[in-house]
């Protein structure tokens, strides 16, 4: 009988897949180990990005980080407004500092400004710094002072006072308005004057007079009066004329009781405009507490961040879970807690008993059992939420505030479950690079794990790992203009597609080469009973400056086979190394006829890899030829 010969194809790169017992169910392409290859859109495989500091321009010397933005700012008044933008907030030589950077291209950043001590932090520890935008404005938000951007420069932002009483007699008296904002000390008063009193009672709970207003023309209060404490009066040297809501009169509370108030909002890490079917409230959650708060309307109209009522909030569940993140998908906000579920808050039309009718919030249970457990990592991916749990990575899909239904929370990380085992989401990070559709899970373990996810490659989700000691102590992630950018406690990077290095991490502070390893699962080329045999392989290499590529194999019979080396180099000045000269000008890519004997096997598997310094590869596929024998002994 003749000896039966097949080739087989490999021509798309699936990624990694941990799933399969024993490494020998995985389809053709499949990785059972992967670290540092990438899966490019034709499913290719080739070497990771390297890892660069950002060049800050400016001397960071001991910096500490405390936040950091990309994304567009939608400033009108902005020249640059379609422009987008680093922002970085750090504290360094005993102040705080807003450092803005342009994306010039997908490899580095320009300098835009720098303002110091605006922020009035007196140090890192406690700062609470988040930046967040809304509206058209992008917001810093700290325990010493919240800032805006506009025309070309952060300035702060003062908060909305509001009027908590009008129609009040100079005796006392009044309506009740607006509700106390949690992030003033301050309230007003207005008063219809009779024309005669001198005397105006405020609230008992007023302390002192900041501002007076008669007839919308503002007065010094030493020059209007002056301020009883003990009988909460202000008396006005001269009585206001006779008007109907023209005194108004702006006092202060207690400071120790206001500043409490409005460090629990500063201290609420999470935040993300909604109001149904417009984005004109805040909600601010995380915490560490099961409550959500959101901000009010001005009586003017004004929607600002600035105006959070006491009575704002929602409660998200009755078990204290903390809130972990908050997301809108399409008209609903989606609140997920750790241990406690996913919920539903949806904004609808609510009748009192006077038959008034105002918009409120309604809040329903979407999943019992899943929600987030990774503080502040909820991404958007692909228009769905994405989350993260010891129970693996969730895309939610909820099209309905009205019912529940289990089905919604789909897991998407099986084939990365083993790198997700030992996960601690006190210190994951995420990531998602809507220019690649890539998303990225940070791990901050002791090797640098990142798992990268290409989530628009076919029907099936594909994973990649990347390991450097640049990952290991993530804080912050962000794209703009096309680059990933981390952040440490004190260093920015970005991923560089133009480089084999990872930046000066090495004890000399010199470049790191990336090692690449890709390895098959255990085929059997459909017959687990036979022998077989393969002594070649056509492997397809993209010529590129600096290409080496190491193959090598593994079986049932032995764990090490020789070493064979395929170089596809092509001709550039770019980085000119007489190591890696040829006259390749073409590229096309490159057949090589790899002869790589392994003999009586049942399984095999191949092992593509980069190892020596600086060096790239981008693997087309292979085609290996298997000749079958005798019964498997």
């Amino acid at each position: 009988m003749a000896t039966q010969r097949k080739m087989y194809t490999v021509d798309r790169f699936l990624g990694i897949n941990q799933e399969a017992d024993g490494l020998t169910e995985l389809n053709m392409g499949e990785a059972s180990a992967m670290e540092n290859f990438f899966v490019t859109d034709g499913y290719n495989l080739t070497l990771r990005p390297g890892i660069q500091r950002v060049d800050m321009q400016q001397a960071r010397g001991t910096a500490k980080i405390l936040a950091m933005w990309a994304g567009h700012i939608g400033d009108e008044e902005n020249e640059s407004a379609d422009d987008e933008y680093l922002v970085v907030v750090d504290f360094t030589a005993g102040k705080d500092r807003i450092s803005m950077y342009h994306a010039q291209d997908r490899n580095s950043l320009k300098i835009y400004s720098v303002q110091t001590g605006l922020l009035g932090l007196s140090s890192a520890e406690g700062g609470h710094v988040k930046i967040f935008p809304f509206g058209s404005k992008l917001y810093i938000m700290s325990a010493g002072n919240t800032v805006y951007f506009e025309n070309g420069k952060f300035t702060t932002a003062a908060a909305y006072i509001p009027l908590v009483i009008v129609a009040a007699d100079p005796a006392g008296g009044g309506t009740a308005l607006e509700n106390l904002n949690m992030m003033s000390p301050y309230r007003r008063v207005s008063f219809s004057a009779d024309g005669t009193a001198t005397k105006y009672t405020l609230p008992t709970e007023a302390t002192d007079v900041a501002a007076i207003k008669v007839d919308n023309e503002s007065i010094l209060v030493a020059d209007a009066g002056n301020f009883d404490a003990e009988t909460k009066e202000f008396i006005f040297k001269t009585a206001p004329e006779k008007g109907v809501g023209n005194v108004e009169i702006t006092y202060g509370t207690d400071r120790e009781v206001a500043e409490r108030n409005r460090m629990a909002i500063v201290k609420m890490r999470l935040t993300e405009a909604y109001n149904g079917s417009t984005d004109t409230r805040l909600f601010m959650a995380g915490d560490g507490s099961n409550l959500c708060r959101y901000s009010g309307v001005t009586a003017e109209g004004e929607v600002t961040p600035m105006y959070f009522p006491a009575m704002n909030e929602i409660e998200v569940n009755m078990t204290g879970a903390a809130v972990t993140g908050i997301v809108r998908h399409y008209s609903n906000l989606l609140v997920f807690t750790r241990g406690g579920g996913t919920y539903t808050i949806s904004y609808e039309a609510v009748t009192d008993a006077g038959g008034n009718t105002t918009g409120g919030f309604n809040l329903r249970s979407a999943n019992r059992e899943f929600g987030n457990d990774c503080m502040g990592q909820v991404q958007t991916v692909g228009n769905y939420p994405r989350t993260v749990t010891q129970a693996g990575i969730f895309t939610w899909n909820i099209t309905s505030s009205y019912y529940k239904d289990e089905r919604n929370a789909k897991r998407i990380s099986e084939k990365v479950q083993k790198a997700l085992q030992n996960l601690n989401v006190e210190k994951a990070v995420t990531c998602d690079d809507n220019f690649t559709k890539t998303y990225y899970l940070f791990l901050n373990d002791s090797e640098g794990t990142a798992l990268v996810n290409r989530y628009e490659l076919g029907k099936s989700d594909v994973w990649c790992v990347y390991k450097s000691q640049l990952l290991k102590n993530v804080r912050h992630a962000a794209t703009v203009g096309g680059m990933v950018v981390v952040a440490s406690e004190k260093e920015v990077f970005f991923f560089n597609e133009g480089t084999a290095y990872d930046g000066a991490v090495s004890a000399e502070g010199e470049a790191v080469q990336i090692k690449a390893n890709w390895e098959s699962g255990y085929m059997d080329f459909g017959s687990d009973f036979l022998r077989k045999y393969s002594s070649e392989l056509y492997v397809s290499v993209l010529p590129q400056s600096h290409s080496a590529l190491t193959i090598t194999a593994a079986t049932d019979r032995r764990e090490e086979y020789t070493e064979k080396e395929v170089r596809s180099n092509i001709f550039t000045w770019k980085n000119a190394d007489f190591r890696w000269w040829t006259f390749n000008t073409n590229a096309a890519p490159k057949i090589n006829r790899v002869r790589l004997k392994v003999k009586k096997f049942v399984y095999y598997k191949l092992i593509l890899q980069v190892k020596e310094a600086g060096a790239q590869a981008t693997v087309l596929g292979f085609d290996q030829q298997v000749r079958f024998g005798s019964m498997a002994k």
